[in-house]
């Protein structure tokens, strides 16, 4: 019997199973975004650190490393430029897509004004913190990028790789900030107090971002992560021998180089951990399809032989039939070879779908969360003209002083900005 020709319930029964396909393969591109996304940050983040070094008064055979890490950054940036190409036609056609499209184009702009600033490098015509900015701010963009396309993910198991990835490749960000933060201290020969303060809310993001990747990470991942840790004594002594130096208490600006290799190493050991979750979110929203698709099959055969089976009356017969023990044929004329009533298949449906939702809703709250405090700082930026950094500090500032959570700092200003906008 064809589909056409299959009782309404059935029909419907199997859409279902199609919608589930769709969004799954849909989710597959998000996966493959920030996959994408999550290379094309480690270089700029390599570029960034040795652009640092070399403006605070590295020696110029740096010029010919920093061309090096230019050319591997803008190779992986054609890779994301082909992809967000291949996106374009069907976020269009989609309704409720306008922010993930606004993102596009910002990041695109935040990648265009790249050039400028490499030229600037290169001729020693900008400062290392003006520099690392450019860079900052278009890491960021590339990460509200994939934060808003996770806006769609539906499977609990590949959210929860999603947002052990997103906070990992969060926290590596931070740390790439806090190496910029140590060269420039350590080539001055101490820290400000501004510095120092930085380096500790730096120091604090890490540690959140990195406790919210142990929370949802597999557990190859998670021991990555821990052998890595093992190794950050280091970094951490240099750390606090950063806080203690003072204008009157110098160290060696020798240091710097030190300080550069040792975060470099860390850093690019990081990437390792953060290839593994990719590799993992990717085989796992594959398989999750490949499942999906087998049940999808399974059940149109099953669906067609009980349609052929039952004639044209089955849909009267259907609300009938009881639930019963798997292993007992049904009572209902359909035959031995069905071994399962429709109604247990809705019914078992139903619960798998139930179950699905509570499971990606407490997967997904962390995302939310992230999602929120990203879009409330990006508005804080568009409407009131705040940097980037200056609009996170913001809602830290707001969330220490009214002890309440960042989360909720967010949301009151999502709400306030929307409210005016109306």
């Amino acid at each position: 019997m064809s589909q056409h020709a299959m009782p309404s319930t059935l029909r419907f029964l199997l859409a279902a199973r199609r919608s589930e396909l769709h969004g799954l393969e849909a989710l597959a591109s998000t996966c493959e975004l920030a996959t994408l996304v999550s290379k094309l940050v480690h270089v700029l983040q390599k570029e960034r650190g040795s652009s640092n070094l070399y403006l605070c008064g590295g020696q110029d055979a740096l010029r010919q490393t920093l061309a090096g890490l230019s050319s591997d950054a803008c190779a992986v940036e054609e890779e994301v430029r082909r992809f967000l190409d291949r996106l374009e036609p069907d976020a269009t056609r989609s309704a409720g897509k306008a922010r993930l499209l606004n993102c596009i184009a910002y990041t695109l702009y935040r990648l265009d004004e790249l050039p400028r600033t490499r030229r600037a490098i290169r001729d020693r015509r900008v400062a290392a913190e003006e520099a690392g900015a450019v860079f900052t701010r278009l890491i960021a963009s590339l990460f509200a990028l994939v934060f808003e396309a996770a806006d769609s993910s539906l499977d609990a198991g590949v959210t929860r790789l999603l947002v052990a990835l997103l906070n990992f490749m969060q926290g590596k960000e931070l740390c790439g900030q806090e190496r910029a933060y140590g060269v420039m201290g350590y080539t001055a020969g101490y820290f400000t107090e501004a510095q120092k303060a930085r380096v500790l809310e730096l120091a604090d993001l890490q540690k959140r971002c990195f406790d919210s990747f142990a929370q949802y990470a597999g557990a190859d991942a998670l021991a990555a992560w821990e052998r890595l840790e093992q190794g950050a004594g280091p970094v951490l002594r240099l750390r606090d021998m950063a806080l203690r130096t003072s204008e009157a208490e110098r160290v060696d600006a020798g240091l710097a180089e030190l300080w550069f290799g040792l975060c470099t190493e860390r850093i690019d050991a990081m990437r390792a951990v953060e290839s593994l979750l990719a590799e993992a979110l990717t085989l796992q929203c594959h398989r999750r399809i490949v499942e999906t698709r087998a049940e999808l099959d399974n059940h149109r055969l099953l669906l067609s032989r009980f349609a052929d089976r039952a004639g044209d009356d089955a849909p009267a017969m259907l609300f009938q039939l009881q639930g019963r023990i798997l292993d007992v044929p049904p009572q209902d004329g359909v035959g031995e070879a069905m071994e399962r009533s429709i109604l247990d298949l809705m019914r078992d449906q139903a619960q798998r779908l139930r179950q699905s939702d509570d499971a990606l809703a407490l997967a997904r709250g962390a995302l939310e969360e992230r999602r929120r405090v990203e879009r409330a700082k990006w508005l804080l930026v568009s409407r009131h003209g705040l940097s980037e950094q200056a609009a996170h500090d913001q809602l830290q500032r707001v969330a220490m002083d009214c002890r309440r959570s960042l989360d909720e700092v967010a949301r009151q200003v999502l709400a306030e900005l929307d409210t005016a906008a109306r």
